[in-house]
């Protein structure tokens, strides 16, 4: 059955193959998700059924006991029964981003927006392009919104830029894993790569890190890793920004660490990509490997969701093999609980965070 020609994402009644109802969905006509699921029930969805998913959402992260943190993931899409629709709260603004074109022609965007002003203690809500280029910042609701904000995570202070920065501003998902670093990293060498606004790198200095050193391709990234490091009052000495192309370092450095990070941008944002990504995992780590001190750590993330948890073994074996090291798992983890994920769909769960010790 050919799908019907419709020109904007709409609501849909699902039929089985004996075309009895399963429920109502989102139709994009635009993106490779045709359907995304809104409801089971036999009536279809008005914004008080969204109202209540909202609010579960909500709920959830205040449950979650967010210790010392004014900055999380607030609506996770599909994750709290939203789909397409995400949200991250940077202390008294809330951003907002639509996860392609459908998704954002289908959601009753100042309705949401307005919800959330009066419902999540923030005084403005804007939507953030998914790409800079595309528009940067939209005010939603509230009053206007500066480009910039200072916030607090597990009372580690950061300067996010909402405008510039990637994704909605900074890598949330990751907090549970920088909270680890800290508490592992006392009298140690480390070595961020990939190192963006530097999050790993000041909690490693908080936990008392001998000496850090950020690695980032932008040269913007990389200030801002210096800034957070001095806006934490850590000392000026102890770290290090540079602004490199990570392959490159790799390719001729040859000084070891007690602690190696990679947190790499995805490799791979295709199913069709995934064979290419594989193989730049495993060269990028398996370089990583030669910088580790006999008896220090490498800790390897990927954001990718086409690379599952199995796949991500495969190359963390295949890598430790070419690099000709062994090494011990320590901690397996991955994003945040404010980053829910469905029990039938472990493609959500898209970050994956392993830490070793090598031999």
């Amino acid at each position: 059955m050919q799908p019907p020609k419709v020109e904007v994402a709409q609501m849909v009644s699902v039929l089985d193959m004996k075309g009895e109802e399963l429920g109502w969905a989102m139709y994009d006509p635009h993106g490779p998700l045709s359907l995304r699921m809104l409801s089971l029930e036999k009536k279809p969805p008005n914004f008080s059924f969204f109202e209540k998913q909202l609010q579960r959402a909500v709920e959830l992260r205040t449950n979650l006991n967010l210790t010392d943190s004014n900055a999380y993931r607030l609506i996770n899409g599909e994750g709290d029964f939203l789909p397409g629709l995400v949200c991250d709260r940077y202390d008294t603004i809330a951003v907002v981003q639509f996860d392609g074109r459908g998704p954002s022609e289908f959601w009753d965007k100042p309705r949401i927006a307005e919800w959330i002003l009066q419902h999540a203690g923030v005084k403005s809500v804007v939507e953030k392009s998914r790409r800079n280029a595309e528009g940067g910042l939209t005010l939603l609701a509230g009053l206007p919104a500066l480009n910039e904000i200072q916030v607090q995570e597990n009372g580690v202070v950061f300067i996010v830029d909402i405008l510039n920065g990637q994704k909605t501003g900074f890598f949330l998902d990751q907090r549970d894993n920088r909270q680890y670093i800290r508490t592992v990293s006392r009298g140690k060498s480390l070595l961020n790569l990939f190192s963006y606004t530097g999050g790993f790198s000041v909690y490693a200095g908080l936990g008392g890190a001998s000496k850090v050193a950020s690695l980032d391709v932008a040269e913007g990234a990389v200030r801002s890793a210096e800034n957070n490091w001095q806006l934490n009052a850590l000392p000026p000495a102890n770290h290090k920004g540079l602004a490199v192309d990570v392959f490159d370092y790799l390719n001729g450095e040859n000084e070891k660490w007690d602690h190696v990070i990679v947190d790499p941008p995805s490799m791979g944002h295709s199913e069709d990509q995934k064979e290419r990504a594989v193989a730049k995992y495993t060269e990028l780590f398996a370089a990583s490997a030669k910088l580790v001190l006999p008896g220090g750590s490498l800790s390897l993330s990927s954001c990718s969701s086409h690379i599952s948890f199995e796949d991500f073994f495969e190359i963390i074996r295949e890598s430790m093999s070419q690099a000709r090291r062994r090494g011990q798992i320590l901690r397996v983890s991955g994003q945040g609980p404010d980053h829910p994920f469905l029990h039938g769909s472990h493609e959500q769960r898209y970050l994956k965070f392993v830490h070793l010790v090598l031999v």
